[in-house]
């Protein structure tokens, strides 16, 4: 969280069709099925110092705006050749060149400074059956970037004295789901265990990923009635599973109803949904995937939602209590939300539904077959997040240094 940054900025929207490109490293397994059990890494490269008025203000085609450099590559080209792309454009360049690749079909990109969306873009193909171009107000899946959407949820009703964050909720859903009562410990899980994976639920891959499960009630079932181990962190989508059928319990509204009336609505946002793992709707990335496979179905709250990069940047915004806007939480429960169980302010962790990386930056990433997708807060008020429909990079949280040398690309590192 930072200091306010006042900006007038308008939206830059940009729409690219896909190019060739040459980038390689980090390149994914060529098993598509692969990344579906990624766990989040807390670790993100080294950072970089961004020049933020001059990220807000970029310099024009007629080098007007922005900041003097000498060195700046603009000034520096031989006589009578073009100067490189700067700016956003320049931003908008590296990442085409190095997010389209064989395997990757679509990519976008939003950023915000100081709560304002200052700029969008989305390159490649919507359906590269079409043809059709992706556009910045296409819906990617965000995978397990569902997380910290159910977790500002929870939060929120927490704060309206719906349920208590300890409170045990397992009978309840369990009834919910059809079931008489939750097996052993099961019964005594809160939503403090469920949002911070650390309530002894395994990972149940199987159940989520290899057709062990129709739906996420039907994937709720296995998990309570097997039970619950340890209390240690465990990764675990049934966490978040669990978690999106005791907001309906305690609610009596659908998980996406709550959703929308605590946190989108709010927010101005529309068109987001929990999408099922084919058949896209108007306005969505068509995402590369296996044939009789039902992963979206199954994961519900832990990760089916689909959203636009700029979605995801207005939903951190709203975390940061600096910014303007509507917040959904107070100050006290955010700093709540952030801080891992058993750390100290700006330890990297996995917290109440956020990853803290550290250095006072926190968001999450999201890895599904041909989805990689992360939002971070870099805490110098400014949010980006990038969405991929794709199997590059082979981690998610490569993502960060991607963006990192796209600032780079477009002048906007101090230095």
């Amino acid at each position: 969280m930072t200091s306010p940054l006042d900006a007038e900025a308008s939206v830059d929207d940009v729409s690219t069709a896909a190019t060739d490109n040459a980038a390689t490293d980090n390149t994914p397994p060529d098993d598509p099925l692969a990344g579906d059990t990624e766990d989040p890494s807390f670790e993100l490269g080294p950072d970089v110092v961004l020049d933020v008025d001059v990220a807000r203000f970029p310099a024009d085609d007629a080098g007007i705006g922005g900041a003097s450099n000498p060195e700046s590559p603009r000034e520096s080209v031989a006589a009578g050749e073009p100067p490189p792309a700067s700016g956003w454009v320049g931003v908008d360049r590296y990442l085409e060149s190095v997010l389209l690749r064989p395997g990757n079909t679509a990519a976008s990109v939003a950023v915000s400074i100081g709560g304002e969306v200052v700029h969008r873009a989305a390159f490649g193909l919507r359906d590269p059956e079409t043809g059709d171009p992706a556009e910045p107000q296409d819906r990617f899946r965000i995978a397990s970037i569902s997380k910290p959407i159910t977790a500002i949820t929870v939060m929120a009703l927490v704060e309206d004295g719906v349920i208590e964050l300890d409170e045990p909720l397992g009978d309840v859903v369990a009834r919910h789901v059809g079931l008489g009562s939750a097996n052993g410990a099961s019964a005594q899980l809160t939503f403090r265990q469920l949002l911070t994976h650390r309530s002894g639920f395994g990972k149940y891959d199987g159940t989520f990923f290899r057709g062990g499960a129709a739906d996420c009630i039907d994937a709720a079932r296995t998990g309570l009635t097997s039970g619950v181990g340890g209390g240690g962190y465990t990764y675990s989508n049934m966490n978040f599973c669990v978690a999106g059928l005791a907001i309906e319990a305690v609610t009596g509204l659908t998980y996406e109803q709550a959703v929308y009336r605590y946190l989108l609505t709010p927010l101005g946002i529309s068109g987001m949904r929990l999408a099922p793992t084919f058949d896209p709707g108007p306005d969505e990335i068509q995402h590369v995937t296996t044939p009789g496979r039902n992963y979206m179905e199954t994961l519900g709250a832990a990760g089916a939602w689909v959203a636009t990069p700029s979605d995801l940047v207005t939903i951190f915004d709203s975390l940061d209590v600096d910014s303007g806007g509507f917040k959904p939480l107070s100050v006290a429960t955010v700093f709540q939300m952030l801080v891992p169980p058993g750390a100290a302010v700006g330890q990297r962790g996995y917290g109440l539904g956020v990853i803290s990386y550290g250095n006072n930056r926190y968001g999450h990433t999201g890895t599904i077959e041909s989805t990689h997708a992360m939002v971070l807060n870099r805490g110098d008020g400014v949010i980006w997040s990038i969405t991929v429909a794709g199997q590059y990079p082979g981690e998610s949280t490569s993502l960060e240094r991607i963006m990192n040398d796209a600032f780079t690309a477009g002048g906007f590192v101090a230095g």
